[in-house]
């Protein structure tokens, strides 16, 4: 379970372990926005898919080999929504294009962010008691 809640005026994001990220809810505020929340949740999703599939294959990728970008685009029409994902996915240079196709491949597969935002999901927001 994930908790947001307001410390000191400001917004956090909690887990199991106490506070993790500041969220922000205006601009040029301290924090990560609802929609970088999501760019970093779907990147962080296909990270370790990949990740576990260097461990399988045996293969060590260096920090600066390998890293994954993600952009929202908000949707122009319709209710205030992202509408597409773009996920840029960095490999080693010495990958074969077939390797890092393989490894998109099966990074989409694996990835449960990704496949529930492809697939939608249901929301039921209700007040606690």
């Amino acid at each position: 379970m994930t908790v947001i809640k307001q410390e000191n005026k400001e917004f956090g994001i909690f887990n199991q372990m106490g506070k993790q990220v500041e969220g922000a809810f205006a601009p040029n505020s301290k924090g990560l926005s609802p929609i970088e929340l999501l760019e970093a949740s779907l990147g962080m999703c296909i990270v370790i898919s990949l990740q576990r599939m260097f461990e399988r294959d045996g293969i060590t990728v260096l920090d600066h080999e390998f890293s994954v970008e993600v952009s929202a685009k908000k949707a122009l029409e319709g209710p205030s929504r992202v509408e597409r994902c773009k996920v840029a996915v960095t490999f080693p240079e010495h990958f074969t294009a077939e390797y890092k196709k393989k490894l998109i491949i099966s990074a989409e597969r694996a990835c449960t962010i990704g496949n529930t935002l492809k697939q939608g999901l249901m929301i039921d927001i209700e007040e606690t008691i």
